[in-house]
């Protein structure tokens, strides 16, 4: 549960970083980054929404493994603790989807705009 706390707390971050700079993007915004550029700048959305996924991917391949592992008879792995990423992944996928409806709703929402 903490890692989605972790996780939705990483994509707000991102989605107020992206509002702040659409805000008055400046000509050095607007133009590409040169070829060699660095790799400290701040990810994109997609990166961050690319992350998001990949920890959700992950921690529903976990779950998915410990459930295996138990069921098949792997005595060093108690039953909480295959419960507990059940939930985890549970929630994570829950929390994908409700932020998947509220970009899908966001995007209406700017189609819809009269301009």
């Amino acid at each position: 549960m903490i890692e989605a706390i972790g996780a939705m707390s990483d994509i707000l971050s991102e989605l107020q970083s992206l509002a702040s700079a659409a805000s008055a993007p400046s000509a050095a915004q607007l133009a590409p980054p040169p070829l060699g550029a660095d790799s400290a700048s701040p990810p994109t959305f997609l990166q961050a929404l690319h992350g998001a996924l990949t920890r959700v991917d992950g921690t529903i391949a976990e779950a998915n493994a410990n459930s295996k592992a138990f069921s098949s008879g792997d005595q060093s792995i108690p039953l909480s603790d295959v419960m507990v990423s059940l939930e985890q992944a549970n929630l994570a996928l829950q929390m994908a989807s409700g932020i998947r409806d509220k970009v899908v709703a966001a995007y209406t929402n700017v189609m819809n705009m009269q301009v």
